[in-house]
Formats: structure tokens, C-alpha cells, sequence
């Protein structure tokens, strides 16, 4: 019923589905998680170099496109930020092995993070949708 509801409320707003979105965001860093568990899997692995998923922010210009507006013509004319990809060069070892443990550890900790916190706000929207219906 609760989900029914939801549902309902997704289909009339025209707006950005913030449950959907954290569930979109949880499925990606489960996929991440993957990605990077299998990086310090193969860490002595001869030949093997790191790898990662794409970044969410294309998940994010599907949901959240907003269209920079000039509300006067003596404004600036405003311009979207570009995304940018940084490709470092890491340095392998002498098999060839390109997975450095410490920044993968470093990731899987931001992974962690960001997915405790699209878990409390997944939380806290099914708690106030609760609320409203009068469910306990």
C-alpha cells in the first residue's frame, strides 16, 4: 500500500522522484562496491590495472535538468558547468599490476558513505510518507 502510494505520487508530480533517485544511486554503488572489491581482489595480480564505474552524474542529468534562465537582460548569460574526466597515471609495479591498495581503500570508504547516506534519506522519505498515510 505504502509503495502503491508512492507510486501514485510519483506518476502525478512532475518533479524529481527522490525515492527513485536514492534507490538509482544505491543500485550504482552496489555496483561500485563490485568493481572495487575486485580491484583489491586482484591486487597481486601480474598485469591486472584498477577499474571503476562511471560517475552517477549522468543518473543525475536525466532527473535533475535544469535549464539556466536570464530573468533580465542585464544579467550574465550564464553557462552550465562541463564535466570533466581526470585520468591519472598511476604507476604499476613491476608486473605491470596498476592497483594502488590505499586509494582503492579510499574509495570503498566514500563508497560507504554515500551509500549510509542514500540509505538514511531512502529512511527518512518512507518515514514521512508513513507519517502522512497514518501508518504506525
Amino acid at each position: 500500500m505504502l509503495q502503491a502510494a508512492s507510486a501514485q505520487l510519483t506518476a502525478t508530480n512532475a518533479g524529481t522522484d527522490v525515492l527513485d533517485l536514492a534507490s538509482q544511486r544505491l543500485k550504482w554503488l552496489q555496483a561500485r562496491e563490485s568493481v572495487l572489491a575486485g580491484n583489491v581482489a586482484n591486487a597481486n595480480t601480474p598485469g591486472y590495472v584498477s577499474r571503476d564505474v562511471p560517475q552517477f552524474a549522468g543518473v543525475l542529468k536525466d532527473h535533475l535538468s535544469v535549464a539556466l534562465a536570464r530573468t533580465d537582460a542585464t544579467h550574465l548569460a550564464g553557462t552550465a558547468p562541463q564535466n570533466t574526466t581526470v585520468q591519472k597515471t598511476g604507476s604499476s609495479s613491476l608486473d605491470g599490476n596498476q592497483v594502488d591498495i590505499e586509494t582503492e581503500l579510499e574509495k570503498i570508504t566514500a563508497t560507504d558513505d554515500q551509500q549510509r547516506l542514500a540509505t538514511n534519506t531512502y529512511s527518512t522519505y518512507m518515514s514521512m510518507f508513513s507519517i502522512a498515510l497514518g501508518s504506525s
